[in-house]
């Protein structure tokens, strides 16, 4: 299929469930307000394509899903419309790649610049990172950091002072935790989560912001 016509309103709709959580064909046909036969379609024409998969669950209880659906990987469709360069690209993305990507949807010029150069900071702590969000108090941002080895990224995360080209900066200030804690702090609404439309995660393994309904990326 062409990338051009692969990402209709209705398959985007498709997609945006999936991002969240295996989904049956019921549940997204409600989901999507349309019918069982069109979803169907839809998901055989995203299968084909390489963007989802499906699973079929043996044993499963009389009347629950015996097949659910997912994203196959992760990916950026990206259009370009610049002065001498149009182009449109499906990309597949790395966990780096994900963070790195979602800081373009931060509303703040100004704070997604510091928040991409300070990405790289951390980039040999990726592995073991699960969740990852900011919060923007001026002239400092405060970093969560969740992880199953703690210990471990805050050996290799520091604070920082990320600067630009016109001599301004932004103090990025960071508090490591484990997956737990940063549960704990987003079911809360508690530390950076305290006003949540103020925090922006950029990378969230655990899907902490789907099961408490916080806002990710912008």
């Amino acid at each position: 299929m062409d990338i051009g016509t692969l990402f209709t309103e209705q398959r985007w709709n498709i997609l945006r469930n999936l991002a969240f959580e295996k989904t049956c064909p019921l549940d997204l046909s409600k989901k999507t307000n349309t019918t069982m036969a069109n979803i169907s379609q839809q998901l055989r024409l995203l299968e084909a394509s390489d963007i989802v998969k499906k699973e079929k669950i043996s044993n499963r209880d009389k009347g629950k899903p015996r097949t659910l659906f997912s994203l196959s990987n992760d990916y950026a469709y990206i259009i370009s419309a610049m002065e001498g360069f149009a182009e449109k690209k499906l990309k597949k993305l790395d966990k780096f790649n994900q963070i790195l990507f979602r800081a373009w949807f931060i509303d703040s010029p100004e704070l997604e610049y510091f928040t991409k150069k300070f990405i790289w900071t951390i980039e040999n702590a990726v592995d073991d990172i699960d969740f990852i969000a900011l919060r923007d108090y001026g002239s400092q941002a405060r970093v969560l950091i969740a992880s199953k080895k703690p210990d471990s990224v805050q050996k290799k995360v520091k604070d920082s002072v990320i600067k630009k080209y016109d001599n301004s900066s932004k103090d990025f200030k960071i508090d490591v935790v484990s997956n737990e804690s940063a549960e704990k702090l987003v079911k809360q609404g508690k530390g950076i989560f305290s006003s949540l439309n103020e925090a922006y995660v950029l990378y969230d393994s655990l899907m902490l912001t789907a099961k408490y309904g916080k806002r990710g990326g912008s």
